[in-house]
């Protein structure tokens, strides 16, 4: 079981570093495209878009760096581990402001419901694989 719980925790790091890095790029280089790619992923459809694309610029610089030091964690597990914490801290507030602002992403940005609760699904799996990685390594 355990052995399990590594492989899908290294996975779910990868993938979050690798979606992070790539959405920062986006986000920063081609904010268009941004907002087309963040339409089909999330369902986001915001009402004003001109500056949206300039904040997401300074926010694609913190996705890049996020997923960088995911990458940095993933090879060097035993030694960063630690960096697992904050990551599931910033999962979990994600998921707090999703499920205290979902019918503000309804009504707005016309996220449906089943997208939000996909979304909160797969960051609740991150926080529990992150926070369980993370504790079995610190009192190891």
């Amino acid at each position: 079981m355990e052995s399990i719980l590594n492989s899908l925790t290294i996975s779910y790091l990868f993938l979050f570093s690798l979606y992070h890095a790539i959405t920062g790029v986006v986000s920063v280089f081609f904010p268009d495209f941004a907002l087309r790619f963040y339409r089909i992923l999330y369902g986001f459809h915001p009402k004003e878009t001109e500056q949206l694309k300039i904040t997401l610029r300074p926010w694609g610089n913190f996705a890049i760096a996020i997923g960088f030091i995911g990458f940095i964690v993933l090879f060097n597990l035993e030694k960063f581990f630690v960096i697992l914490f904050p990551f599931a801290l910033l999962l979990l507030i994600r998921v707090i402001y999703r499920v205290n602002l979902r019918n503000q992403l309804y009504k707005d940005l016309k996220v449906t419901k089943m997208q939000n609760w996909r979304m909160i699904l797969i960051q609740l799996l991150g926080v529990i694989l992150f926070s369980w990685f993370a504790f079995s390594l610190f009192f190891k």
